[in-house]
């Protein structure tokens, strides 16, 4: 009996946990509140699986909420886990003799390997098993109506899209900030240059003044100095002058003496 395309939840007989995408690479047992059959809960799109018929009989296991496959590892063996791969990757789904429940083999192999679940922990990795009989090895398949699907999916491509749009707002007040904050450091490296240029200009005026100080009194010095020279010069020329005078008197008064 082939499987009709479409939406599926594929739960465990045994321990009746969903095959559900992780938040890594592999397919793992999840279980929440909101189940694929009721018509009024939230979809879990990580455990619905989008199954379609191949033109070879097989099909392929694509996850609704990644739109990843599911894939067994290259040369799988007995006891690896379920991986999740961007590449297609075909099954053999077959139905048991109890209508309704199903084995998933994979075709990568030369032996026959199935899906299965050892224990009815949630979070474990559903992985290659051998024994097609066991209950745990099986699985049924419960088919989702597609415009629930699509409800779901849409519900989720608007969330994106506000995300999308709380980011891209984020980016901008992050950019007007940036903007701002090159603003003031423009306007402070401006402040910082023309204070460097006041400084130099104050010092060069500083420099300048105290060289014209110097002058000035280097020039006052020499004026200073040359007075100084003149006087002592015309001092001494009244001196001897002086000398030149008092010298005949004190002649004559010898002479008288005599």
């Amino acid at each position: 009996m082939s499987i009709d395309p479409g939406a599926y939840g594929i739960q465990n007989v045994t321990h009746g946990n969903f095959a559900a995408q992780s938040s890594g690479s592999t397919v793992v047992a999840h279980a929440d509140s909101h189940t694929v059959r009721g018509r009024g809960d939230k979809l879990n799109l990580r455990k619905l699986w989008s199954i379609s018929r191949l033109d070879n009989g097989k099909y392929t296991l694509r996850n609704i909420d990644t739109n990843h496959y599911a894939a067994s590892p290259n040369f799988p063996a007995l006891e690896q886990n379920i991986i999740i791969t961007e590449d297609l990757q075909q099954w053999d789904i077959k139905e048991t003799g109890v209508k309704g429940r199903y084995v998933i083999y994979t075709t990568a192999a030369n032996i026959d390997l199935i899906w299965g679940l050892i224990n009815g922990q949630l979070g474990t990795p559903i992985s290659l098993r051998d024994t097609p009989q066991t209950p745990s090895n099986q699985w049924e398949l419960t088919k989702v109506d597609s415009w629930r699907v699509v409800g779901a999916l849409r519900e989720k491509l608007a969330d994106l899209q506000n995300r999308e749009a709380t980011l891209l707002d984020e980016h901008q007040k992050r950019q007007d900030e940036h903007t701002k904050h090159d603003d003031v450091v423009e306007r402070l490296n401006a402040v910082a240059v023309k204070a460097s240029l006041d400084a130099r200009h104050e010092r060069e005026r500083h420099l300048q003044a105290e060289a014209e100080l110097k002058a000035s009194y280097e020039r006052a010095s020499r004026r200073e100095r040359a007075r100084h020279l003149q006087a002592e010069a015309e001092l001494k020329a009244n001196y001897e002058k002086l000398l030149a005078e008092s010298a005949p008197k004190t002649s004559q008064r010898r002479c008288i003496c005599m």
